[in-house]
């Protein structure tokens, strides 16, 4: 089929048509912007139209507003920047008044006589903070409350404004703050892996600058690898995902960090108990570009100094990280950026033992307006590797395992008409997992040990369309995604080509055995896997301030965590599918309603969902997955399933201000056998998951007492994660043996506590005081069990939580 595009205007530069040959599939997608698109020109062909175009930018340090929406008055027009904080409308001839407003910022009426095809930014100045850094006196809902929006399912933070929450350990955490909402849990207190309506936690994509962060926590989960004075704003999609998001089941984590003060010279320094950060930032090429730079570092290690203990004395125990951004701009709408992060956590038992584990990530990004069409290139980097040694005698050894990275993709966003936005791209990305090597130390007994990297080539591509009819929008589209799995590797096959086989006799799975093995040279293609990801947004507009809203995503996901604890460690390394590994599948269906109350002062979101996943991966019991050479010999493929109901209701303007959210779920999974004899896990049943929490109540509160003082709190209540206890007991010679019943058929204790915090202004500074978990509730966050020691035959069940109560304070210098 033949398209034949001409539409009148010095935008596109187009007066003679565009022809091109698309396949059948993308022309079924296309067809409907395109004839949407040509119905504007046509009911006015005899006026040539002009495009305005443009950034919408904060007037106090020219850094782009990603959320922005323009309103052009006498067309009865409203369109958002795009996810850059471009726009782009066409218009015929004319003069127009355009009101342009976002979260946070005033709102900036303008007049302009638009005669040509025109360029035009716009500069927002930040509203005065009249409640506090987190909500500010507005007439418009928050973003990812917008009864006007498709977007569903979505969480946006602006980073900056949480600093007055209370916080763990004085350090503020987006990544912490996001369980503060619907739908997203941690599985305890000393992890920032988050649970996202149920799923694990590698089932989340978390992206820093368009690039992949495999490891996203500090002090084994205690903190995020995410410096807050680094972190412009974080966007959590749990359903109605882009189509130009994939590669994981659950969600996709945006974070962007801050592009730099462009006007002038500035900077933050923060002093707390454990850590202290410093960002600097300013302009480049008299203004046409930035630059910024952040650093933090804890500081536990110089206070081990002053133990008298010399063991002590030679330990070390801290984490750093450092960020880095830089871009310009040139010409009226181009910019190239340039942005990295390094960060590490590094601990020494005096003289006996190490480890060492960090991420570092780095993009490349051009971006150039063609007309009407929004292009960026982007170029990623990404690793994530861990190093452990010992020093005992014969035993002594060293082990590093990592992942890597490597990404190009180009995006395309064109906005034929007001009402439309199609966006497509392509891209690619290779993978290479280095599971560990085991090097012995000096004099050591340990064999040297060196492990087959795994590699992999993901090649994608998508189209999406969205678009407005009447009071119903409409964003549909399709991502197509692919995992070639290739050598240099050697593949083993196994008799009656199970890898896995169950021994009735005994009762429980063994390794198959190995009947030959493939040796695939470098480049070769072991296996490959291929599937389409469809996507669908509605909304239906009720009236100005409420609207109905359903999603439907498919996700596919190439890569998983090699773990088997509820919580991921940084020992836990990623593995990809291979010939024994199916991708895993999700789709998940969402309907919801929202809505804007009292002229804007309450933003009120009720959701519902399903979601079921396929080829899920489970562990038989005893597998010791640690640098297994064949992990498929330990693993069963199952199924998954959630549903729940979410309700967020926040209020956003007022001495107090903040939000109460809420979640009733389930989470369940099943493991059959691999034949009807077999019992797999929990004898084929449905169990529920370990990220399974029926009711999850969270409420925080900001209340600004004067100009000087502010307040804040959280109230957290969870049903207790699941866990599985022992029934019976047995006693073999001088052992005394447990018998556990279903898998998780019990559960923890409930959750519960109570943070507050008191932030004082003077000037330019800030001090602010903190008590994590103030009534010092015991929230136990694991459960084991053990012989009595004065009555073998006696059982315990021994509670371990992290947090008592935890004080805090720290102090913030802006210059």
């Amino acid at each position: 089929m033949t398209v034949r595009i001409r539409r009148p205007g010095r935008s596109l530069g187009l007066s003679k048509g565009l022809r091109t040959r698309l396949p059948a599939p993308i022309i079924a997608l296309v067809l409907p912007a395109l004839a949407t698109a040509a119905a504007g020109p046509a009911q006015a062909q005899d006026i040539e139209s002009v495009r305005l175009s443009g950034y919408v930018r904060s007037a106090a340090n020219d850094e782009v507003v990603r959320v922005a929406r323009l309103e052009i008055v006498e067309r009865d027009v409203s369109i958002p920047t795009n996810r850059f904080g471009f726009y782009s409308i066409e218009l015929a001839p004319g003069s127009y008044t355009i009101r342009v407003s976002a979260l946070g910022y005033e709102t900036v009426t303008s007049n302009l006589d638009l005669e040509t095809t025109t360029s035009l930014d716009f500069a927002l100045p930040l509203r005065p903070v009249a409640v506090s850094e987190l909500t500010v006196t507005t007439d418009r809902e928050p973003p990812d409350l917008d009864p006007g929006s498709v977007d569903m399912s979505i969480i946006r933070l602006d980073v900056p404004a949480i600093s007055e929450l209370p916080v763990v350990l004085g350090e503020a955490d987006p990544i912490r703050t996001m369980t503060l909402y619907p739908g997203i849990s941690t599985a305890n207190d000393a992890t920032t892996a988050i649970n996202v309506r149920g799923g694990a936690g590698d089932e989340n994509l978390i992206r820093l600058d368009d690039s992949e962060v495999f490891n996203p926590a500090h002090a084994i989960g205690l903190f995020s690898t995410f410096n807050s004075d680094a972190v412009g704003d974080v966007t959590l999609y749990k359903g109605g995902i882009p189509a130009r998001y994939g590669g994981r089941l659950s969600s996709v984590l945006e974070i962007h960090q801050r592009e730099g003060n462009s006007r002038e010279f500035e900077g933050a320094a923060t002093i707390g108990l454990l850590s202290s950060r410093l960002s600097l930032q300013g302009p480049l090429f008299d203004g046409r570009g930035s630059w910024l730079v952040a650093g933090r570092r804890t500081y536990a290690d110089l206070f081990l100094g002053l133990s008298s203990d010399p063991s002590i004395q030679e330990s070390t125990a801290y984490f750093y990280d450092l960020n880095a951004k830089a871009n310009a701009r040139y010409g009226a709408t181009g910019q190239v950026m340039l942005s990295g992060y390094a960060g590490r956590d590094r601990l020494r038992i005096g003289n006996t033992a190490s480890a060492g584990w960090g991420n570092a990530t780095g993009t490349l990004r051009w971006n150039h307006v063609f007309g009407s069409v929004f292009s960026h290139l982007t170029l990623t980097y990404s690793d994530y590797d861990y190093h452990l040694q010992n020093s005992f005698d014969a035993r002594a050894a060293s082990l590093d395992a990592g992942i890597r990275n490597l990404s190009l993709s180009i995006d395309e966003s064109w906005d034929p008409s007001p009402r439309d936005r199609l966006q497509f791209g392509v891209g690619i990305r290779s993978y290479e997992i280095q599971p560990g090597d085991i090097s012995p130390g000096e004099g050591s007994a340990v064999v040297l040990q060196e492990f087959e990297s795994r590699k992999g080539l993901a090649p994608e591509a998508y189209i999406e369309h969205e678009t407005e009819i009447g009071p119903l929008g409409v964003r549909y589209g399709v991502r197509g995604s692919g995992f070639l799995r290739r050598g240099e590797e050697t593949v083993y096959r196994y008799e009656g080509d199970a890898p896995v086989v169950y021994r009735p006799e005994f009762g429980r799975y063994e390794q198959g055995a190995i009947r030959d093995s493939t040796r695939y040279g470098r480049g070769e293609t072991i296996a490959s896997y291929w599937g389409l990801e469809p996507r669908l947004g509605l909304r239906l507009g009720l009236n100005d301030a409420s609207s109905l809203k359903a999603s439907y995503s498919r996700t596919r996901q190439y890569l998983r965590l090699v773990t088997n604890t509820n919580s991921p460690t940084p020992l836990d390394l990623w593995d990809p599918v291979g010939p024994y590994v199916e991708p895993q599948v999700a789709d998940q269906f969402a309907f919801g309603h929202v809505t804007t109350l009292s002229r804007g002062l309450y933003a009120l979101s009720t959701e519902v969902y399903y979601k079921n996943a396929r080829h899920l991966i489970d562990y038989v019991d005893g597998a010791d997955i640690f640098i297994s050479r064949r992990l498929e010999t330990l693993l069963l493929e199952g199924e998954g399933r959630g549903y729940g109901f979410e309700v967020l209701l926040r209020k956003t303007r007022g001495r107090l201000t903040g939000w109460a959210s809420y979640t009733l779920a389930r989470s369940e999974q099943r493991t059959p056998g691999l034949t009807p004899e077999d019992p797999g896990i929990n004898g084929g049943a449905w169990y529920p998951s370990p990220y399974d929490r029926t009711h999850d109540f969270a409420l925080t509160g900001l209340y600004r007492l004067s100009e000087d003082w502010s307040l804040g709190a959280n109230f957290i209540f969870a049903t207790g994660l699941p866990t599985t206890f022992p029934v019976a007991r047995y006693r073999f010679a001088s052992l005394t043996l447990g018998e556990y019943g279903p898998r998780n058929a019990e559960r923890l204790p409930p959750y519960h506590r109570l943070d507050v915090s008191a932030t004082k202004r003077w000037g330019r500074g800030e001090l602010q005081f903190g008590l994590f978990n103030v009534y010092n509730r015991f929230n136990a966050q694991a459960l084991a069990f053990r012989q009595n020691e004065d009555s073998p035959l006696v059982t315990e069940a021994v509670e371990t939580a992290v947090f008592g109560l935890v004080p805090s304070i720290s102090y913030r210098w802006n210059f």
